[in-house]
């Protein structure tokens, strides 16, 4: 047993019975390199990622070549959940030498941390046009004894990249605010998308919603995209990725038509998604699809996802049994085992698709759905209702089945800005069902999230508003990142505005302030990933793109410029947010993928943009206007921020638009000509 089985990380935890002499990153082991003048091996990954358990079994695990690493190495894991950091600026040697990202990262340093190679995975044997694991090591062995001018020229080319890459772009093109930047992004992104399968690209596809949420508010503006994003929503759900027992998305699917996912389940897909399809069941509300997997969605968190103080878990792993997909795959014997008769069986069978020959490995079966259920309803002579009226029983059998499987690992810390990104998607989830007329689902997503800011706010935020990252096992610590901040604070504005309780808003502004005091660049045109006294890397990055999940740099802005439309943001919070918008603009247009949050940001700072205050004694002294705002947001061209102020007298509502507001309004459906106007669809 390693140093890694006293660590707060489940995923280093994994990997405590290696033969390998791991040391978790920290001042023991960069000490140890310094002294004994050795290499660092660094291998970056996380609990549910399955290439990460391939190399674990195929490389650390095997004796000889953990007797490689610890006589030649000082080998260090990193947990990239706890660690965004170092897993950022390492990601950046993998690129500079012209491969692609990902995990497991494997990258060689120098004693002081400069990288002098690096890639992802490396087989056993030489494969996929890659050496073997240990071919590599030997090889980088003789290049540190024999050739270390070559080893400290590759580091200084490298860092020297990592510095280029780690600065935001300066060209200045132009701002992205006003309707064009928006288009010009949507038609960007519209052109990759797949029109037979939907989604963006052919394969592997990830559900990559913030780039879908960006044809969302162009949709919203113009109409444009609807088959576009209808068809991508729609296959998604359909397709094997979605876990149609439980509810809730895997990460990606390895294909084009969304059938054989890698079988992990992260909270921050979830959380993205549950609100994209909140959103668009209020869009298209005509499709009942969408309502259905924000309901299983919602239900699969709160059930499979949420800790007993109320924040929700990280991951759930790919493998059981150290099988990818086994907890989830199913053939027909099994079926008919478990609903008991062989109708039922053959009759569920044909529904999602599960066939003798299988889908996936060893002839088994992941569910989808290989006909839309309307269409499949028409074949067999009845309507969708009745059947599903006939498929939801025998789903609730065979869930209650599996649970009794040997489930995947779960990882069970608690990060502070996914739970942030699910507070904002439980948010959108209540309001979605406030819409619908389900009442008691709205009031479930309220008090889910609800529970897990307080609980944030509580035990993550410090006395000084620093923002710790990692809760596990009860004990927090690591210190927290932008993005930890900035998805806090958006959590906090949302629940504002759906609570109208000001304790929210406060919340959001005191955290705003604190980015703005230790995170914000020199000359307030951007963010860097740490606070300004924070560990010091060999690189301090800004934070710039997206990746699975917003770029903090994105939703930074967007919490800036919604206080600032309120009128509660810190002092330099509008200028700070342009010019973030300005020195990126150029970026942005060129690649609105890696920029999608800031596009989406951006529109707060439209002329159009709306700010509503709601007046009245108490928020339940205002909740039929606040409804009426409720009801008008998604036929909204523009953005909109809703804040509450107490007053005495009538409730009312005051809309305000490019620094010029309405008259009190206190009839709803005035308030509600006076938000959707012309734009009324």
């Amino acid at each position: 047993m390693n140093r890694l089985a006293q660590s707060k990380s489940p995923y280093l935890r994994q990997h405590a019975e290696n033969p390998v002499d791991w040391y978790p990153w920290g001042d023991e082991a960069l000490a140890r390199a310094r002294r004994e003048d050795k290499p660092i091996l660094l291998s970056v990954g996380y609990s549910a990622c399955h290439w990460c358990h391939v190399m674990a079994h195929e490389s650390f695990e095997d004796a000889e070549t953990a007797a490689l690493m610890n006589a030649n190495f000082i080998n260090i894991k990193v947990d990239r959940e706890e660690r965004p950091d170092i897993d950022e600026i390492y990601q950046k040697v993998v690129l500079l030498m012209g491969q692609g990202g990902g995990w497991p990262l494997t990258v060689f340093l120098t004693p002081d941390h400069r990288p002098f190679y690096g890639g992802t995975y490396f087989p056993p044997v030489p494969s996929y046009g890659r050496p073997s694991f240990r071919q590599l090591l030997l090889a980088l062995t003789d290049l540190w004894k024999n050739r270390r001018d070559d080893v400290e020229g590759q580091a200084e080319q490298l860092l020297e990249g990592i510095r280029e890459l780690s600065t935001g772009e300066r060209d200045g093109e132009g701002a992205l605010v006003g309707p064009e930047p928006l288009a010009t992004a949507a038609r960007d992104l519209l052109a990759r998308i797949d029109r037979e399968w939907g989604g963006f690209g052919r394969q592997p596809k990830f559900p990559n919603a913030t780039g879908l949420e960006v044809l969302m508010l162009q949709n919203r503006a113009d109409g444009t995209g609807s088959d576009e994003l209808l068809l991508t929503l729609e296959k998604m759900w359909r397709g094997g990725i979605y876990d149609h027992l439980r509810g809730g998305f895997a990460r990606y699917a390895v294909d084009r038509v969304w059938l054989v996912p890698h079988f992990e389940k992260m909270l921050y897909d979830n959380a993205l998604l549950l609100g994209l399809y909140a959103d668009a069941s209020l869009r298209w509300p005509e499709h009942g699809f969408l309502r259905r997997v924000v309901r299983e969605t919602v239900a699969y968190l709160e059930t499979d996802m949420r800790g007993p103080a109320g924040t929700f878990y990280a991951a759930t792993d790919a493998d059981s049994e150290g099988v990818e997909g086994k907890y989830f795959c199913w053939t027909p014997a099994q079926l008919e085992e478990v609903l008991g008769n062989r109708d039922d069986a053959a009759f569920f069978a044909a529904v999602y698709g599960v066939d003798p020959r299988g889908n996936f490995e060893h002839g088994m079966s992941i569910l989808h759905l290989a006909q839309p259920p309307a269409q499949f309803a028409r074949a067999l002579g009845t309507t969708e209702e009745a059947l599903e009226v006939r498929l939801a029983p025998l789903r609730a059998k065979l869930l209650a089945a599996r649970y009794q499987r040997v489930p995947p690992l779960r990882d069970d810390k608690i990060l502070t800005s996914w739970n942030g990104l699910l507070i904002s998607g439980l948010v959108r989830g209540a309001a979605a069902a406030g819409q619908w007329g389900e009442p008691e689902l709205q009031a479930r997503c309220l008090a889910l999230a609800t529970a897990a800011a307080r609980r944030l706010l509580d035990a993550h935020v410090g006395a000084h508003g620093e923002v710790m990252r990692v809760d596990f096992d009860g004990v927090v610590h690591t210190r927290g990142y932008l993005e930890d901040v900035a998805f806090l604070a958006r959590a906090c504005l949302d629940l504002h505005e759906a609570t109208l309780d000001l304790a929210w808003q406060n919340a959001a502004a005191e955290l705003a302030r604190y980015a703005l005091a230790h995170h914000a660049v020199s000359g307030g045109v951007g963010f860097h990933v740490t606070a300004d006294d924070a560990e010091r890397l060999i690189e301090r990055t800004e934070s710039q793109h997206d990746s699975a999940i917003p770029s903090g740099l994105g939703v930074m802005v967007e919490v800036l410029l919604r206080l600032d439309l309120g009128g509660v943001a810190p002092a330099g919070a509008r200028a700070a947010a342009e010019a973030c918008l300005e020195r990126q603009g150029g970026a942005a247009i060129r690649q609105p993928f890696a920029f999608a949050s800031l596009i989406t940001a951006a529109q707060f700072a439209a002329p159009e943009a709306a700010h509503v205050t709601l007046r009245g004694p108490s928020p339940d002294a205002v909740a039929e206007l606040a409804r009426t705002v409720a009801a008008a947001r998604p036929g909204m061209r523009a953005r909109m921020a809703v804040s509450f102020e107490a007053a005495e007298g009538p409730p009312a509502a005051l809309v305000c638009r490019n620094q010029v507001c309405s008259v009190p309004i206190h009839a709803p459906e005035a308030l509600r000509t006076a938000l959707l106007g012309e734009a009324s669809r």
